[in-house]
C-alpha cells in the first residue's frame, strides 16, 4: 500500500508552502545517510505533518561545510521546501515530493537566504530579537537571528562577572537579546542580552547597609589593591587585606564574611573589610 492511500492528499500542505514560499520551524530528528544522484552524503531529518518525513541534502543545510551534522540531532531549525528553480533545475525533472515513500525534500539554506534579507531590511538598533546559539569562542557567543549571525560579547550577557563564553549555554539555546549596533555595510551585529535584564544596583541600597555584616565568595585577589568579594550576581565590594591573611591555599572561590564601610552606587563601588575567614584556609 502507497503512502499516498494513507490519506487524500497529505502532500497539499507542503505544496502550498512551496508556492507560498513559507519558512516553517522544526526539530532535527536524526540524520541518515543517502545517496541522492549517487553521491553519498548526511541528511537531516525532521517529521512533518501528516506523517510526512522531510529530508534535508547536507549541500541543502549550511553553505558551511560540517564534518558531520549529528551534533544538530534535537536543535530547532528552520527550512522551507525545496525550490529546485533556485537551483537552475527543472522541477518535473528533480522530484521534491515522493508521493509513494511520503518524502519532502527540505532547504535550510534557501530559508537562510531568505531570513536573511527580511533582517537587513527590518532590523534596527535598539529592537529586541530572539536567536539561538549557534557558537562560541572565549571572549563572545554567536547568536543566530534570522540567518544572521550576531556577536554577544562577554561583558553584554549578564551583570555578573563571567570569566569565558565556553560552555556558558549550550548550542541551540534561545535567547532574547536586544541589538545594540548594526554595520550594514560591513554586515555586522552586536546584541545585548544584559541590558534586557534588571540592574542589580538598582537595589544595591535595599540590600545591603554601611556597618552592618554580609558573606560574600572571593573572585580575584590583586596584589596592593584588595580582595574583590562577589555579594550578589553583579555586585561586588573591594575588601581590604585583613591584618591576618591566610598562610596557604588559593582564596578564589572561598566563602567569608566581609564588613561595608562605604557604599557609591553612582561609581558603583563598595568598600568593605573582611571579618571573617572559613577555618580550613588557616
Amino acid at each position: 500500500m502507497s503512502f499516498q492511500s494513507l490519506s487524500s492528499n497529505p502532500m497539499q500542505e507542503y505544496r502550498t508552502s512551496l508556492r507560498r514560499k513559507q519558512i516553517h520551524q522544526g526539530l532535527v530528528s536524526g540524520v541518515e545517510v543517502h545517496e541522492p544522484h549517487g553521491k553519498k552524503m548526511e541528511c537531516v531529518l525532521v517529521h512533518l505533518n501528516n506523517g510526512l518525513k522531510g529530508l534535508i541534502y547536507e549541500d541543502q543545510f549550511d553553505k558551511h561545510k560540517f564534518r558531520s551534522l549529528v551534533g544538530f540531532i534535537d536543535h530547532r531549525i528552520d527550512f522551507m521546501v525545496l525550490d529546485v528553480q533556485k537551483m537552475g533545475l527543472d522541477p518535473e525533472q528533480f522530484q521534491v515530493f515522493d508521493e509513494e515513500k511520503g518524502i519532502v525534500l527540505l532547504s535550510r539554506v534557501q530559508a537562510i537566504d531568505e531570513l536573511q534579507e527580511e533582517f537587513w531590511e527590518t532590523a534596527e538598533e535598539g529592537h529586541v530579537v530572539t536567536g539561538t546559539v549557534s557558537g562560541w569562542e572565549e571572549e563572545r557567543l554567536y547568536v543566530l537571528v534570522k540567518g544572521v549571525s550576531c556577536v554577544l560579547a562577554i561583558q553584554d550577557y549578564e551583570y555578573d562577572w563571567t570569566h569565558s563564553a565556553k560552555n556558558l549555554v549550550p548550542l541551540g539555546t534561545t535567547l532574547t537579546v536586544k541589538i545594540k549596533k548594526i554595520d550594514r555595510e560591513k554586515q555586522q551585529v552586536r546584541v545585548s542580552r544584559k541590558e534586557l535584564l534588571e540592574d542589580p544596583w538598582n537595589r544595591v541600597r535595599e540590600n545591603f547597609g554601611v556597618g552592618n555584616f554580609y558573606p560574600g565568595e572571593i573572585t580575584r585577589v590583586v596584589e596592593n589593591v584588595g580582595i574583590f568579594v562577589k555579594l550578589t550576581p553583579g555586585v561586588e565590594t573591594l575588601a581590604w587585606f585583613p591584618p591576618k591573611l591566610p598562610s596557604h591555599g588559593s582564596l578564589i572561590g572561598k566563602r567569608v564574611s566581609v564588613k561595608i564601610r562605604n557604599i557609591d552606587v553612582e561609581r558603583r563601588r563598595i568598600k568593605s573589610r573582611i571579618c571573617k575567614f572559613p577555618h580550613e584556609i588557616y
